[in-house]
């Protein structure tokens, strides 16, 4: 026995000396690094252990490559052109077809790949991918097999190659992407532009993303390169996650700057729970995990029956008794004199070997070093882990401590570990008796110890769902604890966000008829306002029942923009009278007092008057809700400029600050960090929504809101919004002022598909003084412009509705009308506010918009601006 230590001794030492001779101290090995992509943040921790030396100090001389949409990776490593890449989980099929590549770290332990479509394109599922054009690489191996499990194969979309650029999806080149869920959607919100994402999670589908490989040859022929490469990339993972401003200068600096430094830091933002560097250690590989993945590609016919899939995992040279020493060697200079050190004494203690040392020493120290060994290996480990011996609890590793917060000397006996697994006492007593007559009957040989469901009590009063896995070594049990709250509440979060998606599509459509029924009512109405005497009784009763259907449709855009998230229809409005409305609707019978001091100078704010007013009754209604005894509300306002690079990442220029502030007991500090959170809410009855949307709506304005709780001052909330351009308010118009019939006869073609708004618009304009053409549809549409060119009598101006029920919409057919006539004056109208033609209607042709229902007044000022 001793003969075969001093074999491994000797082995282990040599290894050591040739991993010291290639360090540092001789000259730098050259390695090529091969990225699948562009610069991106994504590949952060590369860029920094290049920047800080790691590599240098490791004996490398790195070449970091970027990569592109014709970029192999694969390729580039197996031919030698490249040592090392980064790759997916994609890696299992390049083993399948005599690929041996393998994985040495993964660096995202979940795929950031997904599927996004805009919500404009009707797209509501993977299936209806079919036939439609879609922004695809086929690198992802998770999106792959989301698409054979939702029975659609890559061959039956319409491919089109991408350079990673969403903006490609907002000019319509095509109806979905393949993107990363921390890059592309950036791109779709800051433009405002709502959208589906489309997870491999949702069927299942929890793959490993981004990974470092090389060749099994590589890593066999040269481990020592190998394992200082990983080693100085994971230190290089760590600092860039530790250091994200600096790192996202750092790629500004040296890489591209084909990002800005908010959209660097948004990856990272994103990146974070992908990576999950708190949780897991950099690297780690689960062999469960990959078996699993390869299972789902047996599943889906992409890998053969029985194929390997912990094959492709790195398993760096094992290094008898004095693994830790030759880490360090491997690290730093200082280990070389240390291993010099070693190697001068190397012959006393080989004699000493030869000596024979006592079997029982020989045995204790093998056994010290193996439960060293397994406390380190164990230490590592991402999953909480206690070691029981009796009624001993001797040992929890750190992820136990992280998770739950208990420290060993917390949990003295087993009766102690019981109660932190168990609340309930009677559950408790049945839990131990079962675990323990279930250890017994495991010990000389009647099963494995059965895996049991065990609620954790925390050290700070929270639960956590745990699997408990038990593992009987020789005197002790080594117990495993599964922390599956996070996967729990993602399943519920995404269960809810499906429901919420079909109440969207639900709450769209009734709101579009909604909004063509109020058009007919809010427009006629105000019609026969504007032909009534001003001051008269008919006068009056006309002007509240136009109050009225504008609440109504106020509240049919409420409801798009809580279920769908529309985008905003900005304009220049006055902050008093959004204010004034909000207070009337929400103090109505409260016994609060709101009090709203706002500077006679306030510029206007570019927003949309609906959403904005929905900001202010939300936050207003919880004020008056934290105060059911009664108590005071104070809104006050004052123009303020941001600068470039601020704490609330507020693009430069000139913003209108509201301040909102209550009497009431104010948030807790606990809660304070989570209201706008969607789904949470401490009302008995909330449905956590409410601040959630106002957030949100803030955000697409391009403004900001924070929320602060001075120790016994109530709460206090801060918005940000754009100021508007126009510094002086505009002045109020005569609504029911009479109508001039100034037209001078222009000629305009109306296009709606619903009969009673076709006689409206007809009724309006020819009240205004133009000549009116309607058709329900677009095909029409097309036909009647281009007849009246031919006749030389063409239309001077359009107003097209967007949603065609069964036939050609607006946006189709002013793509046909402008190759007509790319001068025509058209406008769009709809009933979706959450259309992006919308919200940007030059980019889609239209040179303004009417939102449905409208006024006689708006339809007038639109048709005066577009023909002026």
């Amino acid at each position: 026995g001793a003969r075969v230590r001093a074999d491994g001794a000797r082995r282990a030492l040599a290894l050591l000396l040739a991993l010291a001779a290639a360090g540092p101290a001789g000259a730098l090995e050259p390695a090529t690094l091969q990225l699948k992509w562009r610069h991106h943040f994504q590949f952060a921790g590369y860029y920094q252990a290049l920047a800080q030396g790691y590599y240098r100090e490791a004996g490398l001389d790195v070449t970091i490559r970027e990569g592109g949409p014709e970029t192999q990776v694969e390729d580039e490593v197996v031919s030698g052109r490249a040592d090392f890449g980064i790759g997916t989980s994609a890696l299992l099929l390049e083993r399948a077809h005599g690929r041996e590549l393998v994985a040495l770290a993964e660096i995202f332990q979940h795929s950031a790949a997904v599927i996004v479509a805009p919500r404009s394109t009707g797209i509501t599922s993977v299936a209806e991918l079919a036939g439609r054009r879609v922004l695809y690489s086929n690198e992802h191996g998770d999106i792959l097999a989301l698409l054979k499990k939702n029975g659609l194969d890559p061959s039956r979309i319409l491919s089109i190659p991408h350079e990673g650029d969403a903006r490609e999806l907002l000019d319509g080149r095509a109806d979905a992407m393949v993107a990363y869920s921390f890059n592309e959607p950036y791109e779709l919100e800051r433009a405002g532009v709502p959208y589906r994402s489309f997870s491999p999670l949702s069927a299942g589908i929890d793959f490993y993303g981004d990974n470092l490989f090389c060749t099994a040859r590589l890593a066999e022929e040269r481990p020592a390169f190998v394992a200082a490469f990983r080693a100085a990339t994971l230190r290089g993972w760590r600092y860039a996650f530790e250091h994200k401003g600096e790192t996202a200068d750092l790629i500004l600096a040296r890489y591209s700057r084909e990002r800005s430094r908010d959209w660097l830091l948004y990856e990272a933002s994103g990146m974070e729970p992908l990576i999950q560097p708190e949780l897991v250690e950099l690297g780690y590989q689960n062999p469960a995990r990959w078996r699993r993945m390869g299972e789902v590609f047996e599943e889906l016919g992409m890998l053969p029956a029985g194929f390997d899939a912990t094959a492709v995992i790195y398993r760096p040279p094992q290094r008898p008794d004095l693994g830790p020493i030759a880490a360090t060697a491997a690290a730093s200079a200082t280990a070389i004199a240390i291993l010099s050190g070693l190697a001068l004494s190397f012959r006393g203690i080989n004699r000493r070997l030869q000596a024979e040392i006592a079997e029982r020493r020989v045995t204790t120290g093998a056994l010290a070093e193996s439960e060293a060994r397994l406390r380190t290996t164990m230490d590592a480990m991402p999953v909480a882990v206690a070691t029981v011996a009796g009624e001993r609890v001797e040992y929890v590793n750190g992820t136990f401590v992280r998770s739950f917060g208990y420290r060993l000397e917390e949990i003295p006996t087993l009766d102690a570990w019981f109660h932190v697994a168990v609340p309930d006492a009677a559950r408790r007593e049945a839990v131990r008796d079962a675990w323990t007559g279930a250890l017994a009957a495991a010990r000389r040989g009647e099963g494995p110890v059965p895996v049991m469901d065990a609620l954790v009590t925390c050290r700070d009063g929270s639960i956590r769902h745990t699997i408990v896995a038990t593992e009987i070594l020789e005197a002790r049990e080594l117990v495993i604890f599964a922390d599956v709250t996070e996967r729990e509440r993602l399943q519920a979060e995404l269960l809810k966000l499906q429901k919420l998606d079909s109440l969207g599509v639900l709450a769209g459509g009734i709101a579009h008829d909604f909004n063509n029924l109020l058009t007919a009512v809010e427009g006629n109405v105000s019609l026969a306002h504007a032909m009534v005497p001003p001051g008269s009784e008919l006068a009056e009763i006309l002007g509240e029942a136009r109050q009225a259907t504008r609440r109504a449709a106020d509240l049919a855009g409420q409801l798009l923009t809580f279920a769908r998230g529309s985008a905003p229809i900005k304009k220049p409005i006055q902050l008093r009278r959004v204010l004034d409305a909000a207070a009337a609707l929400v103090l109505r019978g409260s016994n609060a007092t709101c009090r709203i001091d706002l500077p006679e100078a306030l510029p206007d704010v570019e927003a949309d008057e609906g959403q904005i007013g929905q900001v202010f009754t939300n936050i207003l209604l919880n004020a008056v809700q934290a105060m059911p005894g009664g108590g005071s509300i104070a809104v006050t306002a004052a123009e303020e400029p941001a600068a470039a690079g601020g704490p609330l990442a507020l693009a430069p220029g000139a913003y209108v600050r509201v301040t909102v502030a209550d009497s009431g007991p104010g948030i807790p500090e606990e809660h304070l960090r989570r209201v706008f959170d969607p789904y949470f809410t401490t009302k008995p009855r909330g449905n956590g929504l409410g601040l959630a949307s106002v957030h949100s709506i803030v955000r697409k304005h391009g403004g900001a809101i924070v929320a602060s709780s001075p120790p016994g001052a109530g709460a206090r909330f801060e918005i940000w919004l754009p100021a508007s351009l126009r510094r002086e308010p505009a002045p109020p118009g005569d609504e029911a002022a009479p109508l001039r019939a100034d037209a001078g006869g222009r000629a305009v073609l109306v296009m709606d598909d619903e009969p009673a708004i076709r006689d409206l618009a007809a009724r309006m304009l020819g009240r205004l003084g133009y000549r009116v053409t309607t058709c329900p549809g677009g095909e029409e549409a097309i036909a009647l412009y281009r007849e009246a060119r031919a006749a030389g009598r063409p239309f001077d101006a359009a107003i097209m509705d967007l949603t065609i029920r069964g036939g050609t919409g607006g946006a189709e057919a002013a793509t046909e009308i402008l190759r007509l006539d790319p001068d025509a004056r058209l406008v769009v109208s709809s009933g979706y506010s959450t259309d992006p033609a919308m919200a940007a209607p030059a980019r889609y042709g239209f040179r303004d918009r009417i939102a449905k229902p409208y006024q006689v007044a708006e339809v007038a000022e639109v048709l005066r601006r577009v023909l002026s």
